[in-house]
């Protein structure tokens, strides 16, 4: 259980989510995939006023061959790295070890 009542924010695009952060600073914490927010929530370690969710935010999961670098988006999840056909291309050890991250609820929502 999350002992502290937040107010909850899920912007449909990126500026939504700068605009939310740049409007409440230190009292806001971004959630993308939960797996480190809501922990440090439930031990009370973190009590934000406002929770941005950047989870379905498309626009932060991407991969893209640049030159001799692989840009990856914030939002990818493992499961998205380890499924992608440009990071088997450019970095196949990083798709492989994307396949062994925790367990399948851990590699579909973990970023």
């Amino acid at each position: 259980m999350i002992p502290v009542a937040f107010a909850y924010e899920r912007p449909d695009t990126l500026e939504g989510a700068l605009a939310l952060l740049a409007e409440h600073g230190e009292d806001a914490k971004v959630l993308a995939g939960g797996h480190s927010l809501l922990p440090v929530m439930k031990l009370r370690l973190a009590a934000p006023e406002l929770v941005i969710d950047i989870g379905r935010l498309t626009e932060l999961r991407y991969f893209r061959a640049e030159g001799d670098e692989l840009a990856i988006g914030a939002g990818s999840r493992h499961h998205d790295v380890a499924t992608s056909d440009v990071v088997a291309a450019e970095a196949p050890l990083l798709a492989a070890v994307a396949r062994t991250v925790g367990d399948p609820q851990v590699r579909h929502r973990g970023t």
